[in-house]
């Protein structure tokens, strides 16, 4: 299991979100011991996402930052979208990026 410590201010972010707006995902994660390293994993994907589109396709970071933290950070309400189109428990941090078109 991942620590908490190696959490950034994004990774935190992203577990108050989840638990604010995806308390059932949450829990199930949690009771099945895997809410800290999807957490870590949805952290270091949105993190990396983020300097591909600012720093190496040269996109403005507002829109980069709107693209990035919605494909695994900040997750659509359970109300909303009960489902999601990816297990938030099998996140790898290393998996290849979504298809962007810039």
């Amino acid at each position: 299991m991942i620590e908490t410590t190696t959490l950034t201010p994004l990774g935190h972010q992203i577990l108050e979100h989840w638990r604010r707006h995806r308390p059932m995902m949450v829990e199930k994660l949690a009771k099945g011991n895997q809410l800290q390293q999807a957490v870590f994993a949805a952290q270091e994907l949105t993190g990396n996402l983020l300097y591909e589109l600012t720093v190496v396709q040269k996109m403005d970071y507002q829109p980069a930052w709107e693209i990035a933290t919605r494909e695994w950070a900040f997750l659509p309400d359970e109300n909303d979208q009960p489902q999601l189109s990816f297990d938030p428990a099998t996140l790898d941090p290393h998996q290849p990026f979504p298809a962007i078109s810039v």
